[in-house]
């Protein structure tokens, strides 16, 4: 995988290992999540596409509001504090979601209600655990153990689309959705036990001032900028069309739940060699790469709009799932290399929300899209805007010149 220097130095870190266990474990809920919830909602009694959207986006909105206040928050106490006990919280709420559902008490306000916490929780770990990597390894060995960290997470979530597919098959979302509460629960307390490996960043400022400076920073690398702004279009459509979208066409068309966990498996599969090869392979010109490769996916949205066979769909998730993993890992790595540490998180999160901030509005608009214009235009259109999304990332020489060697910090 990585050059065997670098692969025995991750082994025989502790806290690395600890760390890679950890992410394995949550993927596996995160795996299971999706399709627990899509099915299960729209297997409520008069549920609709429309309800689908309205669950989702609840969670999305203040995932994306809380997003710059989580930055401070992981700089200012330590990462690895703040990770371990989102997920301990978080395993909480998604523990009494599972319980609505194996009660028959669900109904999507509850669901959309759970759905906002949840997402304000997220904020706070997301930018956390960009950070993390860099206070776990040395400088040297920060692209296989990205890649490391993206195996993990993969191979987890290759586990938990399988296993949601059979859950929700066989006895249901409550059950399925329980299994990704306990994931949570142990993946905490794994992180929990590292806590003193992070060390806080605070600038003596108020949170306010360390927002704008945050802001500054971010908005100072143009690259970044670019790269987020392309992403925020492109996750508009992927969430809409993987997490809405997709499983009302698999409903009718794929053979509900284990259909849309098939092809699922097939793009974590394709995440987890994707994060493989990205170990191994350096590129001059990462971004320029990357973004070339996530033609995949308007490709993959055009075999959904016109419902070719389930094999066909399945062979473009795993492309996009390649695709995608490249370009993560080395989005990451360009991040930690070219960022100063003591600000990585809050640019992190200046980047999780801005990639993420359409993410509420392609989930909001993707059930009425359907019921207005169709599956097979709904996802046409969606092809589109991603294609264009992409190709216009490219035409900025800040990322067609971002170079793979760190720069000078």
């Amino acid at each position: 995988m990585a050059d065997t220097s670098s692969t025995r130095v991750l082994l025989a870190n502790v806290r690395f290992r600890r760390l890679f266990f950890a992410r394995t474990i949550s993927n596996i809920g995160n795996g299971v999540a999706p399709i627990a919830i899509a099915f299960g909602v729209l297997s409520l009694p008069g549920a609709t596409p429309t309800s689908l959207s309205i669950v989702l986006a609840a969670q999305a909105i203040p995932l994306v509001l809380v997003l710059p206040v989580g930055g401070v928050v992981a700089d200012r106490l330590g990462r690895a504090k703040v990770i371990a006990v989102t997920d301990l919280i978080l395993s909480a709420f998604v523990m009494l979601t599972a319980a609505l559902f194996l009660t028959g008490t669900a109904t999507v306000p509850l669901l959309a209600l759970i759905g906002a916490i949840s997402g304000c929780l997220n904020a706070l770990w997301w930018p956390a655990m960009s950070g993390l990597v860099p206070e776990v390894v040395d400088d040297e060995h920060l692209q296989p153990a990205n890649a490391f960290v993206s195996v993990a997470s993969n191979a987890g979530l290759i586990a938990g689309n399988a296993i949601g597919g059979v859950l929700v098959a066989l006895i249901g979302s409550g059950w399925a959705i329980a299994v990704d509460s306990v994931s949570f629960i142990i993946a905490g307390l794994l992180v929990f036990s590292m806590r003193d490996v992070s060390s806080r960043h605070s600038s003596g400022e108020s949170t306010f001032a360390d927002l704008a400076h945050g802001w500054r920073v971010f908005w100072s690398y143009r690259w970044v900028v670019v790269i987020v702004g392309a992403f925020s279009f492109v996750i508009m459509v992927w969430r809409g069309a993987e997490e809405v979208m997709g499983p009302v066409l698999a409903r009718e068309v794929y053979g509900g739940a284990a259909g849309w966990a098939f092809i699922m498996v097939f793009q974590s599969v394709g995440l987890l060699l994707g994060a493989v090869v990205a170990s191994k392979l350096r590129v001059r010109r990462p971004l320029v790469v990357g973004m070339v490769a996530m033609l995949t996916l308007p490709l993959w949205l055009v075999t959904l709009a016109f419902e070719l066979p389930i094999g066909w769909v399945a062979l473009g998730s795993f492309a996009c799932g390649v695709s995608l993993e490249l370009l993560a890992v080395w989005w990451f790595t360009a991040m930690q290399t070219n960022i100063p540490r003591d600000a990585l998180s809050r640019v992190s999160a200046y980047d999780a929300m801005g990639s993420l901030m359409f993410g509420p509005i392609g989930l909001a608009i993707s059930g009425p899209l359907i019921v207005s214009v169709g599956a097979n235009e709904a996802f046409l259109i969606a092809a589109a805007v991603a294609t264009a999304a992409i190709l216009g990332s490219l035409l900025f020489r800040s990322v067609r010149q971002l170079s793979s060697e760190p720069a000078s910090m």
